[in-house]
């Protein structure tokens, strides 16, 4: 699973497909863009939706 922030991220999503790896894609949180999308994007609870849907743990993004 990858999570591609930003435009020149989401490029490598075929490359990424190719491998059979799951992609999320998200507006870039920089400073500059966050309030263009990536507020709302939800791409940490994506990803532990997409773990727990292919029997993972999900991840505790929580900082310590």
């Amino acid at each position: 699973m990858a999570i591609l922030w930003g435009r020149d991220a989401s490029t490598l999503k075929p490359m990424l497909a190719a491998g059979n790896c799951v992609a999320i894609e998200s507006p870039h949180p920089s400073p500059l863009s966050a309030s263009r999308g990536f507020f709302g994007s939800r791409p940490f609870s994506r990803a532990n939706e997409l773990l727990v849907g292919m029997g993972a743990e999900p991840i505790d993004w929580r900082l310590p």
